[in-house]
């Protein structure tokens, strides 16, 4: 047994759950409002999650790739609705930290800044969350794989 630990621990192989930046992908309770379409963006809607990861979402055209100003919770929940997914960051991210996420983004990938994140680096899917201190590009790289597609329009 002894020597089975010493040659996982010499190959640098760690297990697929453990990300140094980022904690374990959590799956959160559907909201039971997720059917309901938020027509005006100053409508007050209260959400399970924070970021959110379903609930009213407002309708419109598909946001993609970087945008510059953070999403009302509405149109975030949205995007997460096509089985898109949002990299949300805090604003003070370092600009390496930015251009690394950044370059995640795509046709199916959002990224966008959030002042009111609970860490620095959030990733959002339908029902799914990912918290992360910085950026991991393997985990979130695995996040996108594993929930891109998967919205209930997706």
């Amino acid at each position: 047994m002894l020597i089975i630990l010493a040659v996982v621990a010499a190959s640098g192989c760690r297990p697929a759950t453990t990300d140094r930046a980022c904690g374990p992908i959590t799956r959160e309770q559907l909201d039971p409002a997720y059917l309901v379409h938020v027509i005006r963006e100053d409508t007050d809607v209260v959400y399970s999650t924070d970021p959110p990861t379903s609930g009213p979402h407002q309708p419109g055209p598909p946001i993609s790739g970087v945008v510059t100003a953070p999403l009302p919770p509405a149109l975030q929940v949205g995007v997460l609705e096509r089985g898109d997914i949002l990299l949300q960051h805090a604003p003070d991210l370092s600009a390496q930290q930015r251009s690394r996420l950044e370059a995640l983004a795509g046709s199916n990938v959002v990224v966008a800044p959030n002042p009111d994140l609970p860490s620095p680096v959030v990733a959002t899917a339908w029902t799914y969350k990912l918290r992360c201190a910085s950026v991991d590009v393997d985990a979130l790289h695995r996040f996108i794989d594993q929930r891109a597609g998967k919205g209930p329009e997706g």
